[in-house]
């Protein structure tokens, strides 16, 4: 069964739990085109790409055209919609009676409701497009009920709930869902009250359970039920898509549960007013998740007078490839803090003013001559934070009253936001001078709250303040001499009175509160006291709570972009700053990294940078709007008994078939480099010597070390330097094959064996990693073409193994 949906309404950016899904499963053309979908890789030394799928949809009513304002979904079809494609699986009913609950399936397909499944059947039940419809009519009773020939031990009821009735005047109306005992009034379930619009999750004696779980209904989060029992415990499951499941409750197994034979019963009633109806469908099949992206166009295509809409999608790779270069790292950690005003003051040599990039509307910096001549302060003329590769302001003043300073109305929304909350700062500084030269001053308009953060004539870092106006009072850090010509960065927390310097250890500070502060002076503190040195990366924040714990790692990202830190918490992240919210980090091997603090590219190609240095795989989840990265670990040594699924070679498209032993892939020499480190060249010479020098060119590696990269070099080289003969395609017409299931949970980095190959095949049986796939969904038709590599290229030795220590076969190091 194929079920397609659209998030009408939303983006690849809302929360998944915002997301309405429309169901559009029978607009889809399936006779002739089918759903074509395309994911991974073309082969494990290949980048993964964006993943794609087309669907053409009848459109003949003009609903998913956009601007159309007759459409039911106007104004809401429009491009980067969420779409998402599955596929749904049922257990065949084998043996004798009893069957395990999880084999009473139904699609409602026929329309006819099937008589031998469903024999208890009682009022008025009909099936209306693949679902079964059960009319609440006022003063009688309704259901469809299966025989008694099913268990519930160890096994699962599943049923997706379509349409849930309206109340129409009734002081009563429910649909139910339960499971029954042989005993009348026992019984499991669920309830949903239409007057209340609650859930109700029942186990009932007597048709009663006062320890009921009750939810208030949603269409979205209930769209799917499921009654399972395990191990001695029933739980009530909920689902907004049917394969991602909320356990709801837990109960210990009733005895009728596991010692009776059950019937599966879906009873209406209703006291009065007019009559409805509720629907559901799906009893007893599982979700395949497929694909989930955005839709790229709704293009309205005619033959003749038949309207259809080709529709091309892609998944989360496509939006994070269209975002913007990233800025430096600090940057990025400083915007991601959500300041309400910041100034980087990375403008260009000759700028006259400073930009805000909070999004807030600060006003800008602009340059402020003291005394009539004299100083200079040149943008773009001082270093800044190591790590951002960037220049920043240089202040060179005449003196301590002659020179250049910057200076900003701060604006309406920051005088309201520091009026009612509290006040933290942060900004890096250089200088050689103490003297009392101050970095920056934040004032009120009437100038009777002001708050200065300064040196003293020692280096040591003060904060200077007043809330009426008067003589500055003074309060000194321990910070010990800064005036020593290096970057050193500052946050002061005014809900915590701590001041932290160069992610040190905080120091409490006696300063009374601020509020209605809107001038900012950078450089200066009224005409005077001019600073000497580079100002850079000034942030001003607004709280109701503690913020500099958070602040204190830009220290960090301004000098090292948190070099050393692991491929995995780098690609959290770099994902984060993206927008990202769901990152799901598979494997246990994650080497550090270097720093990427100079930015300049889009988050997901820094992304794949790591990944590459790392020789892991990321990639866009089919279940969800998320991300996964799979460190290279996942791939050593398949366990056979874990297996997705294995197919015999005669049940593939064999005309498709082939083992190749071409130089595709082939490296006997690899020049690898790392940032600002050594270039090292590893070769496999008996290769050489026999196929001839093979070189991809020098590589550059996010290693920390030059043994990071000597070990990287070495393992492309133990892999590539002669690869064995490998089956890179495999076609399955999965629909066909009772192992459907199995294939469908096929994904990347996931093997499967191909058994009973041919006598010319170079082994009977060939182990194979899933690298990406091709697959067309049609009406009864499901043509997967796995692009695969052999799983054995990612085997590493184990001491003592019977398979992986094999002298001269499987002595292959990890790294």
């Amino acid at each position: 069964m194929l079920l397609v949906e659209c998030g009408f309404g939303s983006t690849m950016t809302t929360p998944v739990t915002d997301i309405v899904w429309t169901d559009i499963s029978g607009r889809v053309e399936v006779a002739e085109q089918g759903i074509v979908i395309n994911r991974g890789a073309a082969d494990e030394l290949a980048e993964i790409q964006t993943g794609t799928c087309s669907l053409l949809l009848d459109n003949a009513d003009g609903a998913l055209s956009p601007g159309v304002a007759t459409s039911p979904y106007y104004p809401l079809v429009r491009k980067g919609v969420p779409l998402r494609v599955a596929v749904t699986t049922a257990t065949p009913r084998t043996g004798v009676a009893p069957y395990p609950m999880a084999m009473l399936c139904d699609d409602f397909e026929d329309g006819v409701v099937n008589t031998t499944l469903w024999p208890g059947s009682y009022g008025t039940v009909s099936e209306v497009g693949s679902r079964v419809r059960i009319s609440l009519d006022p003063g009688s009773t309704a259901s469809l009920q299966s025989a008694r020939a099913w268990t519930l031990a160890g096994s699962t009821a599943t049923i997706r709930l379509v349409r849930v009735p309206a109340v129409n005047g009734s002081s009563a109306a429910a649909a139910r869902f339960m499971v029954n005992s042989t005993t009348s009034g026992t019984r499991a379930g669920f309830t949903y009250n239409a007057v209340t619009g609650s859930l109700r999750l029942v186990s009932e004696v007597g048709f009663a359970d006062g320890a009921a779980v009750t939810l208030t209904y949603s269409a979205r989060d209930h769209r799917w039920l499921r009654l399972r029992e395990a191990a001695g415990t029933l739980y009530w499951e909920t689902s907004s898509d049917g394969y991602n499941w909320t356990i709801r409750r837990t109960l210990a197994t009733p005895a009728w549960a596991t010692s009776q034979q059950v019937v599966m019963d879906l009873p209406v009633s209703r006291t009065g007013g007019t009559a409805d109806y509720v629907e559901w469908d799906l009893v007893g099949h599982r979700v395949h998740s497929r694909f989930w992206g955005g839709v790229n166009d709704w293009p309205t295509r005619w033959r003749g007078l038949y309207a259809t809409a080709m529709v091309t999608c892609s998944d989360l790779f496509a939006p994070l490839a269209r975002q913007p270069q990233l800025r430096s790292i600090l940057d990025e950690e400083i915007l991601n803090d959500g300041p309400i005003a910041y100034y980087p003051l990375t403008e260009d040599s000759g700028s006259t003013t400073a930009g805000d990039l909070s999004g807030v509307t600060a006003g800008p910096l602009g340059i402020v001559q003291q005394g009539i001549t004299g100083g200079v302060l040149d943008f773009s003329a001082g270093p800044g934070p190591a790590a951002t590769g960037e220049q920043y302001p240089l202040f060179t003043p005449v003196s301590a009253t002659q020179g250049k300073y910057l200076a900003a109305d701060l604006g309406a929304e920051y005088q309201r936001l520091s009026a009612g909350q509290f006040n933290c700062v942060e900004g890096w500084f250089t200088t050689s001078t103490g003297s009392g030269r101050v970095i920056f001053a934040l004032e009120s308009v009437d100038q009777q709250k002001q708050i200065v953060f300064s040196l003293t004539a020692g280096g040591v870092l003060q904060i200077e303040h007043t809330q009426s106006g008067g003589t500055l009072i003074v309060t000194t850090s321990t910070s010990g001499n800064l005036a020593d010509g290096r970057q050193h960065h500052f946050v002061y927390d005014e809900w915590s009175t701590n001041l932290w310097v160069d992610g040190g250890a905080p120091d409490t500070m006696f300063v009374d509160l601020m509020y209605d502060l809107r001038l900012l002076t950078v450089g200066a503190y009224h005409n005077g006291r001019l600073w000497s040195g580079t100002v850079s990366s000034i942030a001003l924040y607004t709280t109701i709570g503690p913020r500099g714990p958070d602040l204190i790692n830009h220290y960090t990202a301004g000098m090292t972009a948190f070099a050393g830190e692991g491929a995995d918490a780098r690609i959290a992240r770099l994902a984060g700053y993206s927008g990202v919210n769901s990152l799901t980090v598979f494997g246990s091997i994650h080497d550090p990294v270097a720093g990427q603090g100079a930015g300049g590219s889009t988050a997901l190609s820094m992304m794949q940078a790591v990944a590459t240095t790392d020789g892991g795989k990321l990639y866009a989840e089919r279940d969800w709007i998320g991300l996964a990265y799979q460190g290279r670990d996942v791939r050593y040594n398949p366990d056979p008994s874990s297996e997705t699924f294995t197919v015999a070679y005669a049940d593939l498209e064999t005309a498709d078939v082939e083992v190749s032993t071409d130089d595709q892939k082939q490296k006997n020499i690899v020049v690898a480099t790392r940032p600002n480190g050594a270039r090292q060249r590893v070769i496999d010479q008996p290769s050489i010597d026999l196929y001839g020098p093979r070189d991809d060119g020098e590589m550059t590696l996010l290693k920390t070390t030059d043994n990071g990269v000597l070990d990287a070099a070495n393992w492309l080289v133990s892999r590539y330097a002669d690869p064995p003969p490998e089956v890179r395609e495999v076609p399955v017409e999965a629909y066909t094959l009772p192992q459907y299931a199995d294939i469908l949970d096929g994904d990347i980095s996931e093997y499967f064996s191909v058994t009973g190959m041919p006598a010319e095949a170079p082994a009977t049986d060939m182990r194979l990693t899933i690298e990406g796939y091709t697959e067309t969904i049609k009406s009864q038709s499901h043509l997967i073409k796995f692009r695969t590599s052999l799983a054995a290229t990612d085997s590493v030795w184990v001491l003592d193994d019977a398979v992986y220590s094999v002298l001269g076969t499987t002595t292959r190091l990890a790294y």
